[in-house]
């Protein structure tokens, strides 16, 4: 038997071992897709947006130069600039937005005042235009565009009998299966159709929705008029509603907010939001209808605290999962991107945080500090999870040799099976905190 002495000279030589190890763990490999402060041209990149991925993983997002002209990226560079649209005047851009295989692209900017959705091909649809599937009405806005791997485009737009008007009489979600011809466009859902008996608020954005990749499947929040604001979202797939405000959940609550949702070419689908529950426990991420983690769990060793957020979630076509949660502000701000399968996300991984040191050049040698995750709950949630291997994500970072916060688009690597285990254990984190 070892004698006390010797216990605890081996159980020193052990917190050595362990603390050279802990040393030596590089910092988490991320590739800088692009960032603030690079060239493009004669121009530096002012502000991003949230990063879109196609079919094949590549990564398209909106941002804007230092002469305020903004640029559509896809890939590995710009496909356009809005200065190439002269002498149409074209200002800002909606985060959310859309690229297909083939470098095709759809955004929201603003053309000569008009609330647009501009593609590869030129103005889409302005305010003011008629309407095409419409007949006798005009557009009032174009919002929230996104774009399937064929190039099909869809959005959210409003309709008036007034030419010019910015007043809404109704809205309507949008497809356009040729994205530069106005004549494809199509309307999949207007205010006033009918559903289940229940009608879609005529004054309701719907904004918040989703298509697999394969076109196949369309998954949409939306306002029914119900006449309660307790019970009018609904979550629509495929024709028929799978979830309500005020429906139990079947874990002794009721669904009460709905927020960011995925679906993928299986027709599996991803939900976040809260319930009536207990406030500790209310916020969740479900997977085909049945909530798997919320918030007051604890998942890879991180408690998701009361106060905890789901900000965004995102499946692919292989039934993988990330998820973003945060909570507290400022100095005490914390977040965690969570990777995991979509029916064991109990066990999902923790692959970044605020406060992780990430290696950009290879030499495994801290190069930033990641300051905040830049996913908005509201126009461009953020997290478009491929099926390569890979995550992109929209994060603020601030170098490790001292300077401001910058934002940028980096992506990390999924881990591999044997890489979760690793994880799942604790024994060897995979991302060095500062």
């Amino acid at each position: 038997m070892l004698r006390n002495v010797d216990r605890i000279a081996a159980g020193l030589v052990m917190l050595m071992l362990v603390a050279s190890v802990a040393s030596a763990i590089p910092p988490k490999s991320a590739y800088v897709v692009v960032k603030q402060g690079d060239a493009i041209g004669a121009e530096t990149v002012s502000t991003l947006g949230a990063p879109f991925t196609d079919g094949n993983g590549k990564v398209g997002c909106v941002g804007s130069l230092s002469n305020s002209e903004r640029f559509v990226w896809w890939d590995t560079g710009p496909v356009f600039l809005s200065g190439s649209l002269l002498p149409d005047v074209v200002t800002g851009g909606e985060s959310t937005m859309g690229v297909g295989n083939n470098g095709e692209f759809i955004y929201s900017p603003s053309v000569n005042g008009n609330d647009s959705v501009v593609t590869h091909g030129g103005v889409l649809l302005q305010k003011g235009d008629p309407i095409v599937p419409l007949p006798g009405l005009y557009s009032t806005f174009n919002s929230r565009p996104t774009m399937l791997p064929d190039g099909t485009a869809h959005w959210m737009g409003g309709s008036t009998a007034t030419q010019g008007s910015s007043t809404s009489t109704n809205r309507h979600f949008f497809r356009a299966t040729d994205p530069t011809d106005p004549n494809s466009i199509t309307v999949l859902l207007s205010g006033g159709d009918v559903i289940e008996g229940k009608a879609i608020a005529t004054t309701a954005s719907n904004f918040t929705y989703d298509f697999s990749d394969n076109g196949l499947h369309h998954l949409h929040k939306l306002d029914m008029a119900t006449g309660s604001s307790s019970n009018n979202d609904h979550i629509y797939l495929n024709g028929v509603f799978v979830a309500q405000e005020g429906q139990p959940t079947g874990q002794g609550d009721n669904w009460q907010g709905f927020g960011a949702l995925s679906v993928n070419n299986a027709g599996n689908w991803v939900l976040a939001g809260d319930t009536d529950g207990p406030t500790a426990t209310d916020a969740f991420v479900a997977y085909n209808g049945a909530i798997q983690i919320r918030e007051g769990d604890t998942i890879d060793g991180i408690t998701l605290a009361s106060g905890a957020a789901i900000r965004d979630v995102s499946i692919n076509n292989l039934d993988q999962v990330v998820h973003l949660w945060g909570w507290g502000s400022g100095a005490s701000a914390q977040e965690y991107l969570f990777f995991g399968s979509a029916t064991d996300l109990a066990n999902s991984a923790m692959l970044l945080a605020i406060g992780d040191e990430i290696d950009v050049d290879g030499d495994l040698i801290a190069d930033y500090a990641i300051a905040d995750f830049e996913a908005s709950t509201v126009i461009g949630p953020g997290l478009d999870l491929g099926d390569d291997g890979y995550i992109y994500v929209e994060v603020g970072m601030v170098p490790v040799t001292g300077g401001d916060e910058i934002e940028a688009i980096i992506r990390i690597a999924i881990p591999e099976p044997a890489s979760l285990l690793l994880m799942a254990v604790g024994g060897l984190a995979l991302i060095r905190r500062r």
